[in-house]
């Protein structure tokens, strides 16, 4: 043994035997987060020591040994790991931006602060500190990525595993104040052998639904004493771009935006957000979703951090609240209420620029609105075993006349481990704009899709029984949407029609070559709200996972009926393969093939065609800090009889990442849309060391395959920008 392995070897000792001989107790904010553990900064913690394989084992003995040391001062939580790993060239570690480190080995502890079960939130790092938190509701697999808390997080790498400390502020979270606390706890890591493992300090009941109900651990803390947050958060934006006028570009005067988002702490339960004249606008572009036979509208993940706050108060609602759809506020403000027994979110905003989505039977409209004022309140009833009520109200008010309202409930009813109950029931009531927003001749229900001043209301209502056991899923959803139903601040692009659907899937896993069955059938039956045949459809599927970390999905969807814009289809359908490969760190393969008859939606005939798309992802990490993704989508169309092509395209997209440190990177995106026949380039330089302070500095260019131009490619717009978000943190 090296003489650094004798010293490590020590020191651990030394904390067994400390922590052993001490009960958990309130310390000083004197713990240093740097990656490492000594004896004195330690002394006292409490012991958790992860001992199950829950995935894909079933609480066998982890194969490993992980140990979690807590202690807590008056304003932090302080949470360090000690990960063990069996061979050292097993453990997977990369430095990465925040909530990327997915597929690297990483710990994490989740805490439910109101041990009701209404969520968890999960607070991570891998081994160089890379954060990774989220939060998770009852019910739910894999949570919210976007939730963001401001902690400070440390890892080292030795021979033996990795090292991790973290410090959480407790104003970090919404709880009810008392005397003394009782936080129910768990923790979790997740690793690689051949394959990815989960390991837990509880054990799991495979099948259960509800996950926090199953951490049984608490800490008990008494007399913590947190400042009240109030936060500011000035911001500066600036950018100068052009636009191809003739055959050269013409940039505009640079302009300059400022605005300033507040956060302050009502009580230990409540926040206060308002933001003036907030910078809305999504720096990082989102990878461009192929939308050539899509019949409606497609939505994208809300990454704002404005937003995140609360969001999952809202998640039970589906598509009735899309908070993209508040696009470019001059001002917003929330309120944010986790109470003991129930939780409230208020939301209100006024939008320069609004969307407006108007949803149909066989297809969904888009135009673009002017001002607006909206408003959200969401009040949700919460119940001990995971359960909940909830009330919803939303109104939308446009600029020169025209409004939408909704009024829904939902309730999601956890009966037992195997049992859940879901409800929903939502009414709007429309009074449309006068405008030329949305220009068509197409009529539903007596009602002209065009706006015209028209008034009318709708209702949705849905009702869904789930059994989950240890290897069996079972679930029956009835959904049915009245043909004037919409959603002003929700994003619904589909109405005027019942739906019955029934998913059972048989799950086993085990630890053997193939760690993982999966096989699933579903059945769906659509009709107009009238009770008119639309869409029957049968789908069985097939999954393996396997020990070595390949992945294989293969599904077949039936169709033997659609009816599509007055036209009947008949006996078709798609073949669907997923390939996934992980066999190290550096390399990471993903794929999908989807072959077979589809409908050829948006041509003027609607005829079934043979269609081919394949999705293939690749990404390599050839060094610690730098990642290279490519991507190539493809969609094609036939005509099944003279073979003639209806549609043929493809996007290639490159994403290439060097991360000089945890918050500092550089960025490079190149993304070629053969569709569109248009090239998109974007640099960025980003520094990001918390949740609130970011810098951006870049540039796009758009450019376009312009054949009437001597040169093949032109630029059809430019812009150079930069911005900068900092965050002042002022103590009551």
């Amino acid at each position: 043994m090296n003489t650094h392995n004798k010293k490590r070897f020590i020191i651990i000792l030394l904390l067994m035997l400390f922590y052993h001989g001490f009960s958990q107790q309130k310390i000083k904010d004197e713990i240093k987060i740097d990656g490492i553990m000594t004896p004195n900064e330690w002394k006292g913690a409490k012991i958790f020591d992860l001992k199950y394989e829950v995935e894909p084992g079933d609480n066998t003995n982890a194969p490993f040994k992980t140990t979690a040391f807590v202690l807590y001062s008056e304003t932090k939580l302080y949470i360090a790991f000690d990960a063990k790993i069996s061979d050292i060239t097993l453990l997977r570690a990369t430095i990465k931006e925040r909530d990327t480190a997915w597929d690297d080995d990483w710990v994490s502890i989740a805490i439910d602060t109101y041990d009701d079960n209404r969520n968890l939130i999960i607070v991570g790092s891998n081994a160089y500190g890379s954060q990774i938190d989220f939060k998770l509701d009852s019910g739910e697999d894999n949570g919210d990525p976007g939730f963001d808390l401001n902690y400070d997080s440390s890892g080292s790498i030795n021979n033996e595993g990795y090292i991790v400390e973290m410090a959480i502020p407790f104003s970090e979270f919404q709880y009810k104040k008392k005397d003394i606390l009782n936080w129910k706890i768990g923790f979790y890591r997740e690793a690689w052998l051949k394959s990815k493992i989960g390991i837990s300090s509880s054990k799991f009941v495979k099948g259960d639904n509800c996950l926090s109900c199953q951490f049984d651990t608490y800490i008990e803390l008494k007399g913590i004493n947190p400042k009240k947050r109030l936060d500011f958060l000035p911001f500066i934006s600036g950018n100068y771009a052009g636009d191809l006028e003739g055959d050269k570009l013409k940039f505009n005067k640079p302009s300059i935006k400022v605005g300033l988002n507040t956060r302050y702490d009502l009580s230990s339960s409540t926040s206060l957000d308002v933001t003036i004249n907030p910078d809305f606008s999504q720096v990082e572009s989102d990878v461009t979703k192929i939308d050539v036979n899509s019949q409606f509208a497609i939505n994208y993940q809300e990454k704002r951090p404005f937003f995140n706050e609360g969001k999952d108060i809202l998640s039970s609602l589906g598509n009735l609240v899309y908070s993209r759809s508040i696009n470019n506020p001059i001002f917003a403000s929330k309120i944010v209420n986790q109470g003991e027994k129930s939780r409230i979110y208020f939301l209100t905003s006024y939008d320069m620029d609004t969307p407006y989505l108007v949803p149909g039977e066989d297809r969904s409209y888009m135009g673009k609105a002017e001002e607006s004022f909206g408003n959200i309140l969401r009040y949700q009833r919460i119940y001990p075993n995971g359960s909940n009520i909830g009330l919803l109200t939303t109104n939308r008010f446009y600029k020169g006349g025209g409004m939408g309202n909704l009024i829904a409930g939902d309730a999601n009813i956890r009966l037992n481990k195997t049992y859940q109950v879901n409800f929903d029931f939502a009414h709007s009531m429309t009074e449309e704009p006068n405008n030329d927003w949305i220009s068509t001749d197409d009529m539903v229900n007596g009602k002209s899709i065009s706006l015209n001043g028209e008034k009318f209301s709708g209702n949705k209502i849905g009702i869904e029984l789930n059994r989950s056991t240890k290897n069996w899923r079972s679930e029956l959803l009835l959904d049915q949407y009245s043909p004037l139903f919409r959603t002003d601040m929700g994003f619904v692009t589909n109405n005027n029609f019942k739906q019955i659907s029934f998913n059972q899937t048989y799950v086993s896993e085990r630890d053997k070559k193939v760690t993982k069955y999966v096989a699933r059938v579903r059945y769906k039956f659509k009709y107009s709200y009238n009770g008119k045949l639309k869409q029957t459809n049968i789908m069985p599927l097939y999954s393996m996972q396997f020990k070595n970390g390949f992945q294989f999905t293969y599904g077949y969807a039936i169709i033997p009926f659609e009816e599509y814009k007055g036209k009947e289809f008949n006996n078709y359908g798609l073949n669907f393969i997923n390939l996934k490969y992980s066999p190290s760190e550096k390399i990471n393969i993903f794929s999908r093939l989807l072959i077979g008859t589809d409908i050829a939606y948006n041509i003027d005939d609607p005829v079934i065609g043979k269609r081919s798309t394949m999705t293939l992802e690749f990404n390599y990490q050839p060094i610690n800090k730098f990642n290279i993704g490519l991507m190539l989508s493809t969609e094609s169309m036939k005509y099944k009889v003279t073979n003639e092509e209806i549609y043929k395209g493809h996007i290639f997209r490159t994403d290439s990442n060097y991360q000089f440190n945890r918050d500092f990177s550089l960025k490079l995106v190149t993304e070629y849309n053969d569709f569109s026949e248009s090239l998109f380039i974007q640099s960025l330089l980003k520094w990001n060391p918390n949740p609130s302070t970011i810098f951006y500095l870049g540039g796009n260019n758009d450019m376009k395959n312009n054949i009437n131009s001597n040169e093949n490619w032109v630029s059809n717009s430019a812009q150079l920008f930069f911005k900068l978000q900092y965050l002042f943190s002022s103590k009551n």
